[in-house]
């Protein structure tokens, strides 16, 4: 047999390449033992409620440190903050062990929160150090339907586009009971959190950033009114929020004959129809609405964080004067805010109607409506009702939600909105 002998540089070269291969396939064969040696820092977290000793709903967590702090997703912990003396906050591990938590830090805005056990136990994740390439393999972990701890494979797929607080976007499915549980490489180390899926293999997990800074922030003080964090939070968050469109001129778009708001930033989608291929409408109508595709969950009667703004033209030549006004003022009674909130958590609306005449020469008249929350002294909804009166048997419609801001970011953004109307 008869070999040959390659130069020494090509030798290294090529043992460089075989050892990467092997350590890369090394690494996902040994996944799976990654996933075995984690079990014992992967929790099913359950919401207890206090008379009747059963639990009312679950998640998931996992343990970052050896003295017990877990992290889980705020919406799964989020009635003890609401009600504390209602729920209680408990664990059970992998060995069934159960226990109780103590909550430590929250994030709303990110959907996030920090509980603690005691003791803890040795075996923890790690935090990447950074997210994975796009179309890497990655494996989300959790506890749904109490099955046990589950793998699901999926793939990275970046950060979800045009968002205002980002998401990674898994391919993948994260079950009912999976939320606050890791997704991790194939090294073990945590990428993101489980937060929601939208079906038919795509997920959203929270990403790496505002999971380090909250695990980060253990070192401050657990607040004594977690109350109190949290509206401060929604502040911090609406007011980054409004900043974006409060900061320039909006552009302006067409609508019929009419000008609105153009796109003001690239995170609030806008979708448009109209009746233009019905021969037999006595009237034609062009809509536009756009919403943030984001809110921020407080409990199951209260969400908040939207912004939703519509509008809709009208206008006729089969009508009569008397019917169109007639149509025109249906069309004011069917707007609604835009965010759910019961009567437990909000008043009822106030509302104050003024006529104006804006900076383009449209005559309008406007229903300024608020409702305060109850548990957050500076907080309201907002809605804003607008209708054009200056042109016979033709009207603008307009409208937009403001859900969980201070009276005087609503003001500044309600200008804006006032003056992003025009006729052509």
């Amino acid at each position: 047999m008869r070999l040959t002998l390659l130069p020494a540089g090509r030798c290294r070269l090529l043992f460089l390449c075989l050892w990467l291969v092997t350590l890369t396939g090394q690494a996902q064969e040994s996944a799976k033992d990654l996933f075995g040696h984690f079990q014992p820092a992967l929790y099913q977290i359950r919401m207890i409620e206090v008379e009747s000793g059963n639990k009312s709903s679950i998640g998931s967590g996992f343990q970052v440190s050896r003295d017990g702090l877990i992290v889980t997703n705020y919406h799964v912990i989020s009635d003890s903050v609401f009600y504390p003396e209602k729920y209680r906050i408990e664990y059970l591990s992998q060995d069934g062990q159960s226990g109780l938590l103590s909550l430590q830090q929250i994030d709303v805005v990110n959907d996030l929160a920090l509980v603690r056990r005691d003791p803890g136990q040795p075996v923890h994740f790690d935090l990447a150090a950074s997210l994975p390439s796009q179309g890497d393999g990655i494996y989300s972990l959790g506890n749904p339907h109490d099955l046990g701890m589950i793998v699901v494979p999926g793939t990275y797929n970046g950060l979800k586009k045009n968002s205002f607080n980002q998401k990674i976007h898994f391919t993948g499915s994260i079950n009912p009971g999976m939320s606050g549980g890791p997704t991790v490489n194939a090294m073990g180390q945590v990428v993101g959190v489980n937060v929601a899926t939208a079906g038919n293999q795509i997920g959203f997990l929270v990403p790496l950033e505002p999971l380090q800074k909250l695990v980060a922030s253990t070192s401050e003080q657990v607040p004594e009114d977690f109350l109190a964090d949290i509206q401060q939070q929604l502040i911090d968050n609406q007011t980054r929020l409004l900043t974006a469109f409060t900061q320039t001129p909006w552009q302006l778009a067409s609508l019929g004959q009419a000008q609105v708001a153009g796109e003001v930033v690239n995170f609030l989608p806008c979708w448009g129809n109209s009746n233009a291929n019905d021969k037999s409408a006595q009237y034609l109508t062009v809509q536009k609405r756009c919403r943030l595709e984001e809110e921020i969950f407080l409990h199951s009667q209260l969400r908040t964080g939207t912004l939703e703004i519509e509008y809709e033209w009208l206008t006729s030549d089969k009508l009569s004067s008397t019917a169109f006004y007639n149509l025109y003022e249906q069309g004011l009674q069917n707007v609604g805010p835009g965010n759910n909130a019961g009567k437990e958590s909000v008043t009822s609306f106030q509302c104050q109607q003024q006529r104006m005449i804006n900076n383009s020469g449209m005559k309008l008249r406007f229903v300024f409506c608020t409702r305060a929350y109850k548990d957050f002294s500076q907080l309201y909804d907002v809605l804003i009702l607008g209708a054009s009166y200056d042109r016979d048997r033709q009207g603008l419609i307009s409208h937009f939600t403001l859900a969980g801001v201070t009276r005087e970011l609503s003001l500044i953004f309600t200008r804006h909105f006032v003056e992003a109307l025009a006729w052509q």
